[in-house]
Formats: structure tokens, C-alpha cells, sequence
């Protein structure tokens, strides 16, 4: 028994061994492979920077096809590649037993100042005696420390809305390298007028091509302009230094400067009947107030206020002012001449201007991003009178009103005896006949105009001596359910989109209906379904949207095929 027991043991020590001295063998080479990441001790941001990777075979055994790659973090990119490639492959192809192969990588880093940055080296190869395909991966942090080139924007924090203002903008050269290609870009509020700087742009009016920039020299200069918006919303004024090398441009530097539109010597407000939260509809009658108030100690003479409208949704044949309208820009302009109170606005005056206008009866629909129309009304209100605080050549204040389109949803409800279009073959005589069964198909069609809608719910109830059929389909995500004990149709839509119907195909759904007239239909026409009523959330206002569509018998005026057989006969 004794020896039995041995010899079977013999053969599974002898096959942990095997398996035990294959994977000291894989261990090997993977152990005996070596990565190594060298970088400088610390760099600075925009410098570019060479990072070594070195590779040793320590294994004994030839490695073969050798892959090595390097993964870079969020901030730092390879110089001559766009920032968007975050790695790099490399291909060592044999690596001989004690073999070493070093590879270089230009790299730059873009942002992170005071932080470390950590990148990873990566191998992929074969042993030479082992079908096994190994991996080796090692990481290091990376010490970034401040910025080569530094950016400073000096400029007011508050300002008067239209006040013509400096902002000085001044770049130096903190490395102990030169910097050559380099160019600044400004990136202004939309509302920002530029009129002058002390050193003329080359691209458009806010991109300077600086060129060299020598170590430890400093640049600086000024920009005028103004900015127009309403109390107190805050802007960006953005500038960044950008390095071209190996053919490619990185921005290395940048700041940005907070802006405030102080509280005006002049306010003005925007209503839009009566209110600054209306949401309008097709054909609607639009009023404008523009309310203004010298808020200052001094008579503001020779005032003008303007009006600039902007949105597909205004009708402007239909305004209505004692202003002056300008079709070419679509801008209404009092001055003394329409409204006298303008001649001279005493101190704590306070004014009002009027106009009238309808929308459009109609979306102007034609693709599929037609959607979430906004009337825009921007006011300005100035005059040459500057009181002793506002340095700027003239008094201006300004204003916007935004207003929403609500949606627009339409439910259409039809009925069908021959409905081959639809695939559904109805049976049953016609002229219906008492006690004999006839099908009907009825339609619920979905058109909806400029605005997603959600939640969306259809329901009618079906006529007396009416059941539901056997076909329930739709083109959309869901089908009508039915209720047998109440008669109720009811469809749900989790999401209609805007333009569905218009750009897109209308959204649909077919049941069929079944009718058997009774004794007391004889000579009738009869009630297929109720009104249809459909409601919905309109997501760019959220409010209700809703639409219904009459009753059906079965008269069926949408089947030209019918011709007056609606009615029961014997």
C-alpha cells in the first residue's frame, strides 16, 4: 500500500516542481528587465525639457521585440506632436543579455504650477526562449515649478458700462534661456470695443507676433477700449503667451483679469409687458419699456437712448414707436427730437420709452437646429454730459432683455377604413350593419415645432359599442395602452424632439378599433373615439404645452375612400 501511495506521488511532486521552476524562469525576465526614467530635477512651465527612459536587460536571455512606451499626465505634452497625444511608442526591437538602450523624449510642460506631474514608461517584449509576451512598467514624479515666462494684467476690477478704460498687459522672461517665435493672444469680452494700443496687433486686433524674448527682459503695453453690459455682470479678459516649436504652437503662459460693470450714473431697465420674465408665443403682441434714471448730481444734456432687436422670431413690419427705426441693423433711436424729456435729464430724473411689435406667425424652421428661438433686446442710453467720478468722454449705461419662444406642439387625430398605407387590412361591412362587426384604423399624429418637449401624454376615450383591436404600433419608443374596463386610450412618450414632423418624419402611432352597431345604431353614425388631448412639458421654458384634436365618427372625413358610408344600416 506504501508503495503504491509513493509512486503516485512521485509524478504530481515532480509536476510542481516543473511548475514551480517555469515560473522562476518566468521571474526571470521579468525581473530582469530594468526601467529607468530620468528628468531634470525640476523644470519650469513652457521650457521644454528632455526625459530619458533607459532600458537594461539584466536577464540573461536575448528580449525580443521590444516595445517601449511613455504616457504623459494632463498638462505636459511631447514637443512636435499635437497636445492631444498623451503617448508615445518606441520600437527597441532585440535587446541582448546585458544589453542597454536609452531613449529621449522632448517634452514641455503647459501648466501646473508648484506640482508634480507624474509620467510612466512602459516595455512590452519576448524571451527568447518563452512564447509569453512580458510587460514592465515603471512611473516617476515630475517637479514643476513656475512659469518661464510670466503674465501680468494690470486693469480696473469695476468699471462704468461704455467707459473708456486701460488695461496694461506685461510679460517677462523668468528662465535662464532665450525665448525665440513667441506671440501673445487677448482674448476680449464679446461687448468689448478695442480703440487703441500702445503696440499695434498683427492678427485682427487682439494677436501680437513678439518674436524673441531674451532671458530676464521684460515687455509691456497698453490697451484702450471699453466695455458695455449690464451692473454688475463680471467678464474675462484672457491673455496668453504661446511658443511655437518644431512647427507647432503651445501656449506656455497665461492670466486672466475679472472685469465688473460698476452700478451706472444712469440706470435703465428693460420690460417686456410689464415683465422681465415673459415668454412669448406665435403672433404675439410684444410691448417694451425701457425705463432710465439719472442717478447723478449734474443734468445729463442731449440724452439718446437706442433699442437694437435681434432674434428670427420679431415680425418688424409690425413695430410701432415714436422712435426711429433703422432696418439696417434693426435699431430704434430716441433723442429730444421724438421724446423732449431727453433735451436735459435733471439730476434723479427718471424716463420712460416705448415700443410695440408682434412675432412671426410661423417658426422659420428649415434644419434640424432650428429650436429655442429668444427674442434679444440690447438698450443703451448716453450723453456727451460726464459727471466728475466717470472717466470717460461721455455718460453711457446699458442693458439687455432676453426673452424665450415657448413651444409649440400638434396633435392630429384621423380615422381610416381602407388604410393599405399602413400595412393593417380592415374587415367588416361597410355601411355597417346591425350586430356585425366592422375595423376601423385610428391615427394619432405628432408634430412638434421649435422646442424638445418630454413627458409627453395622449389620451381619448373610445365611443360606445367600440373595443380595441388587435394591432398597437407606433414609429416611435413606446405604443398606446389600453384600459378594456374604462375604454381609455392613453400613449406616453418619455421625449419628443423639436422640428420632429417639420425636418424630421412626424411621430405616429396606428391602433385599430373594432365597432358592432346595435339595434339602436340603425341609421346612425357612430362615435369612434372622443377628443383626443394631448399635454407635455416644454423643456426650454418648462411650462405646459397642450393641444386636442375633435372627436372621430364614422363619417371618416380623413378616407376619401368612404364616401357617406358612415352611417348603419339594417
Amino acid at each position: 500500500m506504501r508503495s503504491k501511495t509513493l509512486w503516485i506521488l512521485i509524478p504530481a511532486f515532480s509536476a510542481v516542481l516543473v511548475v514551480i521552476g517555469y515560473l522562476a524562469y518566468q521571474a526571470r525576465f521579468t525581473q530582469g528587465l530594468q526601467l529607468e526614467i530620468s528628468a531634470p530635477e525640476k523644470i519650469l512651465i513652457g521650457i521644454p525639457f528632455d526625459l530619458r527612459v533607459n532600458a537594461a536587460n539584466n536577464s540573461g536571455g536575448v528580449l525580443e521585440n521590444v516595445r517601449l512606451s511613455l504616457a504623459l499626465p494632463d498638462g505636459v505634452a511631447f514637443v512636435g506632436s499635437p497636445q492631444s497625444k498623451t503617448i508615445d511608442f518606441r520600437e527597441l526591437n532585440n535587446l541582448g543579455a546585458g544589453g542597454l538602450n536609452q531613449q529621449s523624449f522632448k517634452l514641455i510642460a503647459l501648466d501646473g504650477e508648484n506640482s508634480f506631474k507624474k509620467v510612466t514608461a512602459g516595455a512590452a517584449y519576448l524571451a527568447s526562449s518563452l512564447s509569453s509576451r512580458f510587460e514592465k512598467e515603471v512611473s516617476s514624479d515630475i517637479s514643476v515649478g513656475g512659469y518661464g515666462i510670466t503674465v501680468d494684467i494690470v486693469t480696473p476690477e469695476k468699471v462704468f458700462g461704455g467707459e473708456l478704460f486701460d488695461s496694461e498687459i506685461s510679460f517677462k522672461n523668468t528662465s535662464d534661456i532665450d525665448f525665440s517665435d513667441l506671440r501673445l493672444k487677448v482674448e476680449y469680452p464679446l461687448t468689448f470695443t478695442m480703440t487703441k494700443a500702445t503696440l499695434n496687433p498683427d492678427i485682427g486686433n487682439n494677436v501680437w507676433v513678439l518674436g524673441g524674448l531674451l532671458k530676464g527682459s521684460e515687455m509691456k503695453f497698453k490697451i484702450s477700449g471699453s466695455l458695455l453690459g449690464p451692473e454688475g455682470a463680471s467678464f474675462d479678459l484672457k491673455a496668453t503667451i504661446e511658443s511655437t516649436l518644431s512647427g507647432l504652437s503651445y501656449p506656455v503662459s497665461s492670466n486672466t483679469a475679472v472685469i465688473t460693470i460698476a452700478e451706472s450714473p444712469v440706470a435703465i431697465k428693460i420690460l417686456l409687458n410689464n415683465d422681465s420674465e415673459h415668454v412669448a408665443g406665435l403672433s404675439d403682441s410684444l410691448s417694451y419699456r425701457i425705463n432710465y434714471t439719472n442717478n447723478t448730481d449734474v443734468g445729463l444734456r442731449d440724452v439718446i437712448v437706442k433699442a437694437q432687436l435681434s432674434g428670427a422670431m420679431f415680425d418688424l413690419t409690425s413695430i410701432s414707436s415714436n422712435g426711429v427705426f433703422r432696418s439696417s441693423d434693426n435699431t430704434l433711436t430716441w433723442n429730444a427730437a421724438t421724446t423732449p424729456g431727453l433735451q436735459t435729464l435733471a439730476p434723479g430724473k427718471a424716463g420712460s420709452v416705448d415700443f410695440s411689435i408682434r412675432t412671426k406667425s410661423a417658426f422659420p424652421i428649415k434644419r434640424l437646429s432650428d429650436k429655442n428661438f429668444i427674442l434679444k433686446v440690447s438698450a443703451t442710453i448716453e450723453s456727451p454730459t460726464v459727471p466728475h467720478f466717470v472717466g470717460s468722454g461721455k455718460t453711457v449705461s446699458y442693458a439687455v432683455l432676453e426673452s424665450k419662444v415657448g413651444g409649440l406642439v400638434d396633435l392630429d387625430a384621423r380615422a381610416y377604413f381602407r388604410d393599405a398605407a399602413s400595412g393593417i387590412l380592415n374587415s367588416g361591412p361597410l355601411p355597417m350593419k346591425v350586430n356585425q362587426p366592422t375595423q376601423f384604423t385610428i391615427h394619432w399624429i405628432i408634430t412638434n415645432y421649435s422646442t424638445d418637449i418630454k413627458d409627453v401624454k395622449i389620451k381619448s376615450f373610445l365611443g360606445g359599442n367600440v373595443r380595441m383591436g388587435g394591432i398597437i404600433k407606433s414609429n416611435g419608443s413606446t405604443i398606446p395602452t389600453y384600459n378594456d374596463r374604462t375604454q381609455e386610450v392613453v400613449w406616453e412618450i418619455p421625449k419628443v424632439p423639436a422640428t420632429t414632423g417639420l425636418v424630421a418624419k412626424p411621430l405616429e402611432a396606428i391602433f385599430q378599433v373594432e365597432v358592432t352597431p346595435s339595434a339602436i345604431d340603425l341609421g346612425k353614425d357612430m362615435l369612434l373615439i372622443q377628443d383626443s388631448q394631448l399635454t407635455a412639458i416644454d423643456e426650454f421654458t418648462m411650462l405646459e404645452l397642450a393641444d386636442k384634436d375633435s372627436g372621430i365618427t364614422t363619417q371618416l372625413p380623413d378616407d376619401p375612400t368612404v364616401g357617406g358610408q358612415g352611417t348603419v344600416t339594417q
